[in-house]
């Protein structure tokens, strides 16, 4: 499985994400890399606060009952 990044701004919308990592710390290495950038380019409302978060994407797919 690989991880993602997600950076939420101070009003808890999604900024921006990330996929595709080996590793948490990859994940998050560059996700606070990615937040940094948002912050000086002034694309982080409320004052350029963000969080950065890592989670795991997951390959399962459920598939869908048809004829029920």
């Amino acid at each position: 499985m690989t991880w993602f990044y997600e950076i939420r701004d101070s009003n808890h919308v999604v900024a921006s994400t990330g996929r595709g990592f080996d590793t948490d710390k990859a994940a998050m290495a560059a996700g606070r890399k990615k937040a940094r950038e948002l912050k000086a380019s002034g694309s982080l409302p409320g004052g350029g606060i963000a969080t950065v978060k890592a989670g795991q994407d997951s390959a399962v797919s459920v598939p869908h009952k048809q004829g029920v």
